[in-house]
């Protein structure tokens, strides 16, 4: 057990720990030491007790009840210490547990993974430039109520009607801004209240009733376990936002997630990832017998394909590029290229420097 003072104090040093490391930063208290990072610590608990991790105990509501806690002691639960001891050496034992008991104790979680475990959810979304072209020659809300319908069609088994994408559309954008802002929204805040529309319109067509607030939240709870994952930039979804399981599920009485490993997967993968760099390579406009690709755009080909995180396929084009893969004669090069990197993929590093581009060739060259 411990006190609700000493799991403040050490919520507090594992936020100088991160910040030290890079991983994090520190923002400065606006109540002092003594009662920083109150409001986190009880989350923290409230979350344990939500997912069987510790015993039920009341927990500061507000930071005037603070004393009256200070002393209160938490307790783990044995599943509690069954997870704490597996994340002294097992991390990915450990996230695997979590994601399973977040996938039991949160509805709205379940309901996004059983929705993936059936297909994919594509997610339709536009560019700032899109909507400032659609504005100038005075498109409005009924042109993207169809463009949204017409999208939607291409996703895997989404059903919705105009109706319900047009009042999506609207709601979102008036709650953002009003039924008559005085002021005109800027493009990008204009284009992501339409993409959070967008979204919206999606899962709705999926049978899931969440907020884009809640669907972002889930998707880092998921994308951060390593159990689902997402892009823009997959072959035959462009201007989409494509997400896609990437663990096993058992079964509804015995429910459990297990994360798609590299041991499991990594011949799979490195074979998705030369016939993906083929299949990209044979559509580019170039002479060279093996041009200089991006490497988010076969990455996230090929992480679909094998429906794995885009960490694990980085792992793999690390064990590719040093000719490690039993049975696979192909060898990757890495560069850094001139590639503009997407600020919504996830960047590739080699060790401490980052590469842009990949080629591959046979092994004989």
């Amino acid at each position: 057990g411990t006190t609700f003072e000493e799991a403040r104090e050490r919520y507090s040093a594992t936020v100088e720990m991160l910040a030290l490391k890079g991983y994090g930063r520190r923002t400065s208290s606006r109540v002092g030491d003594k009662d920083a990072y109150w409001a986190p610590t009880a989350e923290v608990l409230l979350e344990a007790m939500r997912l069987g991790f510790a015993e039920r105990q009341p927990a500061p509501s507000a930071r005037r009840y603070l004393e009256a806690h200070r002393d209160r002691i938490y307790t783990l639960t044995a599943a509690g210490r069954a997870v704490a001891e597996l994340a002294k050496g097992d991390v990915a034992a450990f996230c695997d547990q979590l994601a399973t008991a977040i996938y039991k104790a949160h509805p709205f979680f379940r309901a996004l993974v059983e929705e993936l475990r059936a297909a994919p959810i594509a997610c339709p979304e536009v560019s700032e430039s899109d909507v400032e072209n659609a504005s100038r020659i005075g498109h409005g809300t009924n042109y993207w109520t169809d463009y949204v319908a017409e999208k939607l069609t291409r996703s895997p088994g989404a059903a919705i009607d105009a109706d319900q994408i047009k009042q999506l559309v609207v709601s979102t954008v008036r709650r953002r801004f009003g039924a008559g802002p005085e002021a005109r929204p800027s493009g990008k805040a204009l284009t992501q209240a339409l993409n959070d529309a967008f979204a919206v319109a999606a899962v709705s067509a999926r049978g899931l009733s969440m907020g884009a607030t809640d669907l972002d939240i889930l998707k880092s709870w998921g994308s951060q376990l390593r159990v689902l994952d997402q892009s823009r930039y997959v072959p035959g979804f462009e201007q989409f936002n494509l997400i896609w399981l990437a663990a096993e599920i058992g079964n509804e009485n015995f429910a459990s997630i297990k994360r798609r490993e590299l041991p499991t997967y990594e011949v799979q993968v490195a074979k998705a990832l030369i016939s993906s760099y083929a299949a990209q390579a044979n559509s580019a406009e170039t002479t060279l017998l093996a041009p200089y690709l991006p490497i988010y755009r076969v990455r996230a080909a090929a992480a679909f394909e094998c429906r794995v995180t885009r960490a694990l396929v980085d792992l793999v084009i690390e064990r590719l590029s040093e000719g490690a893969i039993a049975g696979i004669s192909e060898k990757l090069r890495l560069h850094l290229g001139t590639t503009r990197q997407p600020v919504s993929e996830p960047l590739y590093r080699r060790g401490g420097n980052r590469r842009y581009e990949l080629t591959i060739h046979p092994q004989s060259n």
